[in-house]
């Protein structure tokens, strides 16, 4: 079994007492039956997880909507959510400032919130964007329950900041609410991928590199699994990988080349 104290050994054992601006991707379903069974238990971890990070340092948790939003063209700050995990859900109850990003919004507390309130969200993931503001400011990245290269959405960066050639960008519009009540339209501008059923990438090519990474961290316990890394490292990688080949991340690499060949400019100029 996980007890309290063995989490917060886990916490103090990837986030440094350094690290400034915490990022948490996690997928707590993955141990969550470990822990002493209480009908709190995930308000308990996410107030450990507050009390550790304190409000001297800064908190981000995903709370990304994409697939309630396609579907309904509606954004509402404190009820849009996918299923990403339940810790971002319950930090939706909490006094977060939430993102205006109808697709890929966070969940933000602590000293720097302002600054992110404060930033242009010209694209989903480049300049202007809060991964641009976790890249500036060399945030600690943590991974809780998930795999590097299916919990880490801050890797997307790369795609945006090299322009690969199998995405486009396309402007996402619809409506905002808060507590649906109407509040102004919003819009959001990814760099998307074409459609397919097919998985098209994977980021596994990161992972030999992250663990190799001179910031990495990863907790003891053999109960369940956090690693984190900082920003600065993974851009290291992530320029490495992409100025080499930034193919390498690519599972589906003739769909993708017949796709550029033939649909991409067709698609550009519709979705426009």
């Amino acid at each position: 079994m996980i007890s309290k104290k063995e989490f917060i050994k886990s916490l103090s054992q990837v986030i440094k007492k350094k690290d400034k601006i915490i990022v948490i991707y996690s997928n707590t379903s993955q141990f969550l039956n470990k822990f002493e069974y209480s009908n709190k238990l995930v308000p308990e971890i996410l107030d450990l997880i507050e009390n550790f990070v304190t409000k001297n340092r800064t908190l981000i948790l995903p709370s990304f909507s994409t697939n309630i939003f396609i579907k309904t063209g509606k954004f509402d700050l404190t009820h849009s959510i996918d299923n990403i995990g339940v810790l971002s859900k319950e930090a939706l109850k909490r006094n977060y400032f939430r993102t205006p990003q109808p697709l890929h919004s966070y969940l933000v507390t602590g000293k720097r919130a302002k600054e992110v309130k404060n930033l242009s969200y010209k694209t989903s993931w480049g300049d202007g964007s809060i991964l641009d503001f976790m890249c500036r400011n060399d945030a600690r990245i943590c991974t809780m329950g998930l795999p590097w290269n299916k919990g880490c959405a801050y890797l997307h960066k790369f795609e945006e900041d090299f322009q690969v050639p199998w995405r486009y960008f396309k402007r996402f519009t619809g409506k905002m609410y808060i507590n649906k009540k109407f509040i102004s339209k919003c819009e959001e501008l990814k760099y998307s991928l074409p459609k397919s059923k097919k998985k098209l990438y994977d980021y596994y090519p990161f992972i030999k590199y992250i663990n190799k990474s001179k910031s990495f961290c990863r907790n003891t316990s053999k109960e369940f699994r956090i690693e984190s890394i900082k920003t600065s490292c993974l851009d290291k990688i992530g320029h490495k990988i992409f100025l080499k080949n930034p193919w390498n991340i690519v599972k589906e690499k003739k769909f993708l080349l017949n796709w550029i060949k033939n649909r991409r400019v067709e698609d550009i100029i519709k979705k426009k």
